[in-house]
C-alpha cells in the first residue's frame, strides 16, 4: 500500500503540477487541460495513499520519486513542446490609430503607423528605433519589398499627393536619402499600396506620367520608364532581378509589363484580360510573372493570372471556383476588422510554379446559439495549392481553423499557416503537414503578418494594435 500508493499519488500530482506550469515553460497546448483533468481525478482517488506513503519514508520516498518522474515523462511525451508568447508590444495609444504595414529585416520586425515606424527586436521585443514622418505628415505609402537593408516610406499632409519618399536604414531607423514625387492629388490621408518597390539595387518610384528608377543606396538617377500614351500608372512591384508596373490604358485592359531592374529595359508586355475596370490588383510574384485581378462587374475577371515570358497567358485561377473561395486578400470573408493599407497582407504565396492560398467552402464556418443564447463557433480551414502551368489544383491540407498568417519558410520549401491556436508548416512540393505547432494562451482571432525569425520562432504583426491582438508579439 505504501509503494502503491506514493507510485500514483505522486504521479498524478506530478502530472497535476506539470499541466498547471508546463504552459509558461512552453509545454502543454490542449493537452495540458487533459493532463490537469486527469491529476485532479487521480488524486481525488490515490491523495489518501500519497499522504499515507510520507508516513512511511524507508519505501514511501522512494515511491513518490519513482512516481513523479513516471508523471512528468507522461506529461513531456502527451503535451510537449508548444510555442508562448515571449514577448508582447503594448497596446497602440490612441486607442483609434492602425498600422498600414511591417516589413521583417534580420532579427528586426518594423511597423509602420501613420504617425510612426517602430522597430522591435525579434527575440526579445525590445524597442530598437523609431521614425516619425516630418511635420504633420502621415505615412501614405510603403515598398512591399525591403532590401539591402532598407525599406521605402511615402508620406504626406491631409489632402495632399503622396510625394515625399524616404529610403530608412531598418537597421537604425536613420534616413539614407529622401526624394520628391510628382504624384498624383489625394484626398484624406488613407495610405495605399503599389506606389513604391525595390528591385535589386534600384528603387522604383511611381510618378504621373511614368515610373522613375533611382539607386537604393543614394537615390541618383538610374533610368525612367514612361506610360504608354493614353495610360495612367497604377501599380509598381519588384524583386531582385525585375520591375512589374500596370497601367490603365484607356477603356480597355490594363497593361502589365515587366522591365530589367538594372536598366529599365522592356522584357515582358501583356494586356490582363479585363475590359469593365479594376476594383484591385496585386503582383503576387516576378518569375514566374502572377497576378491578382479582380474587374468590376459580377461577371468580369476575379482570378489569378499567370503569364510566360512571353507574356502569354498561362492560367488563369478563379477565386471563386467550384470547390473553393481563395483568400487572396487575407481574411476577406469577414470584413469587420482593420487591414494594412500601405502594405497589405496577402493570403497567396507563390512556390516555385505553385499558388498556395487558403482555401474556403461552404460549411467550413458555423455558429450554434446554445442554452443562455451562447453562441459557439465550428471552424475548419483548407491551404490549397494549384499549378501555375494550367491552373490544375495539386493538393488540399485540412487545418484546424481558418488561416489568419501565411508565411515562407526560412529555406523556400514549406509554407508556415497560422490559425487561431496553431501553426503549421506544409511542405509545398507535397502538402505534407511536416510540422504542428500548438499556441499556448492568446489566439489569433485576426489576419495578421506572420513571419519566421528562426528555428520555432516566430512574429505576429497585427493592424489593430489597440484591441485584444497586440501590436506586435514574439512566438518562442
Amino acid at each position: 500500500m505504501v509503494i502503491l500508493g506514493g507510485l500514483f499519488g505522486a504521479f498524478f500530482a506530478a502530472l497535476g503540477l506539470a499541466a498547471l506550469l508546463g504552459p509558461d515553460l512552453g509545454y502543454g497546448g490542449d493537452a495540458a487541460g487533459l493532463c490537469g483533468m486527469a491529476a485532479i481525478l487521480g488524486l481525488m482517488v490515490c491523495g489518501a495513499g500519497l499522504l499515507f506513503s510520507l508516513f512511511h519514508p524507508t519505501r514511501g520516498l522512494p515511491s513518490i520519486a519513482v512516481g513523479g518522474l513516471i508523471g512528468l515523462g507522461v506529461f513531456l511525451l502527451v503535451a510537449g513542446p508548444v510555442l508562448r508568447t515571449a514577448w508582447s508590444a503594448p497596446l497602440d495609444r490612441p486607442s483609434g490609430i492602425r498600422a498600414v504595414g511591417s516589413w521583417t529585416s534580420g532579427d528586426l520586425v518594423v511597423r509602420a503607423r501613420p504617425d510612426q515606424v517602430v522597430a522591435y527586436r525579434g527575440a526579445t521585443g525590445e524597442v530598437v528605433w523609431r521614425w516619425s514622418p516630418p511635420g504633420e505628415d502621415s505615412v501614405c505609402a510603403m515598398s512591399r519589398e525591403s532590401g539591402h537593408g532598407l525599406g521605402l516610406i511615402g508620406h504626406a499632409g491631409l489632402n495632399q499627393p503622396c510625394a515625399g519618399v524616404v529610403a530608412l536604414d531598418l537597421s537604425t531607423g536613420a534616413s539614407r536619402w529622401t526624394a520628391q514625387l510628382d504624384a498624383p492629388a489625394r484626398t484624406g490621408d488613407a495610405a495605399t499600396d503599389g506606389l513604391l518597390a525595390i528591385a535589386g539595387d534600384r528603387a522604383v518610384l511611381q510618378e504621373n506620367a511614368g515610373w522613375r528608377a533611382v539607386n537604393l543606396a543614394d537615390g541618383t538617377a538610374a533610368w525612367r520608364s514612361d506610360a504608354d500614351p493614353g495610360c495612367s500608372p497604377l501599380r509598381v512591384a519588384g524583386s531582385p532581378t525585375a520591375v512589374v508596373t500596370v497601367a490603365q490604358c484607356g477603356t480597355g485592359g490594363p497593361l502589365l509589363r515587366s522591365l530589367t531592374a538594372s536598366d529599365g529595359r522592356e522584357r515582358t508586355r501583356a494586356v490582363l484580360p479585363m475590359a469593365n475596370g479594376l476594383n484591385a490588383v496585386a503582383v503576387l510574384a516576378t518569375d514566374p510573372l502572377t497576378v491578382w485581378a479582380d474587374e468590376k462587374g459580377d461577371r468580369g475577371t476575379h482570378a489569378v493570372l499567370s503569364f510566360d515570358g512571353a507574356g502569354r497567358l498561362r492560367s488563369s485561377i478563379p477565386v471563386s471556383g467550384a470547390e473553393y473561395d481563395l483568400d487572396i486578400t487575407l481574411g476577406t470573408p469577414s470584413l469587420s476588422f482593420p487591414k494594412f493599407t500601405a502594405r497589405p497582407s496577402y493570403g497567396a504565396v507563390v512556390v516555385g510554379d505553385l499558388l498556395i492560398a487558403p482555401g474556403e467552402k461552404p460549411g467550413d464556418v458555423t455558429y450554434s446559439t446554445g442554452k443562455n443564447h451562447a453562441v459557439t463557433r465550428n471552424a475548419i480551414g483548407h491551404l490549397v495549392a494549384y499549378s501555375l502551368a494550367d491552373g490544375g489544383k495539386k493538393w488540399t491540407v485540412a487545418l484546424e481553423d481558418q488561416v489568419t498568417g501565411i508565411a515562407l519558410d526560412a529555406d523556400g520549401t514549406g509554407v508556415w499557416a497560422l490559425t487561431r491556436m496553431k501553426l503549421t508548416r506544409i511542405e509545398a512540393a507535397t502538402g505534407h503537414p511536416a510540422t504542428s505547432l500548438d499556441i499556448n494562451f492568446v489566439k489569433s482571432e485576426n489576419p495578421v503578418d506572420l513571419s519566421v525569425s528562426g528555428p520555432n520562432r516566430f512574429t505576429l504583426v497585427a493592424p489593430d494594435g489597440a484591441g485584444d491582438e497586440p501590436p506586435a508579439r514574439g512566438l518562442h
